[in-house]
C-alpha cells in the first residue's frame, strides 16, 4: 500500500468490523483507531455518557489527522451510523489528499448476529457489552451509505476470506 489511505470500517455492533480492522492493521502495519475505547476512556476520565458520543468521533478524527499529516495511512473502527461522521471522514481525506476507502460490515443472518452479540466479550475497561436490544435500536437509526465502498456480509464467509477480500480491495 503506497498511496496515503484513510480506511473506514463501519457497521453495526457485532457485524465483524473490529475483527476485520484488527486483521487489516496487522497485515498492513497500520495504526488502528477505534471509537469505543476512546469513548470508554472519556467515561473513565469523568465525562458523562451523554457527552461523549460525538466527542469520541472528534477525538478519533483528530488522531487520524495527525497520522495523515505524518503521511501514515490509518484505519478507523466505528459504527458511523449517520451522515455527520461520514462527511467528516470525507473532509479529512480530502484535506490530506488521502484515498478514502470504506468497508461496511453487515451480518445479514440475524440469528448469527444475535449469537455474536450474546457471546461477545471485548473487555473494554468501563464499557458494558452491547445487548441485542441496543443493536436493534442502532439498526433503526442506521442510515444507508451512499459512498463507494466494499460491503462484506460477515455471516456468509469465514473471517480469513473476508480479510483476504478486504486486503485485495485496499491493495
Amino acid at each position: 500500500m503506497t498511496t496515503l489511505k484513510l480506511i473506514i470500517l463501519a457497521g453495526l455492533p457485532g457485524s465483524g468490523k473490529s475483527t476485520l480492522a484488527e486483521g487489516l492493521s496487522r497485515h498492513f502495519s497500520l495504526p488502528l483507531l477505534s471509537v469505543d475505547p476512546i469513548e470508554a476512556a472519556m467515561w473513565r476520565g469523568g465525562l458523562l455518557r451523554d457527552q461523549t458520543g460525538i466527542a469520541a468521533y472528534e477525538v478519533a478524527q483528530a488522531l487520524a489527522a495527525e497520522q495523515l499529516r505524518l503521511d501514515h495511512s490509518v484505519l478507523i473502527d466505528a459504527v458511523n451510523p449517520v451522515e455527520a461522521p461520514r462527511a467528516a471522514w470525507r473532509k479529512l481525506a480530502a484535506k490530506y489528499r488521502a484515498d478514502l476507502k470504506i468497508i461496511e460490515c453487515i451480518c445479514v443472518d440475524s440469528a448469527i448476529h444475535r449469537r455474536r452479540i450474546d457471546a461477545r466479550i471485548r473487555n473494554i475497561d468501563g464499557m458494558a457489552e452491547v445487548d441485542w436490544a441496543r443493536v436493534e435500536q442502532r439498526r433503526a437509526e442506521y442510515e444507508a451509505w451512499t459512498d463507494a465502498r466494499l460491503t462484506l456480509d460477515t455471516s456468509a464467509e469465514p473471517p480469513e476470506r473476508l480479510l483476504a477480500e478486504a486486503i485485495r480491495y485496499l491493495a
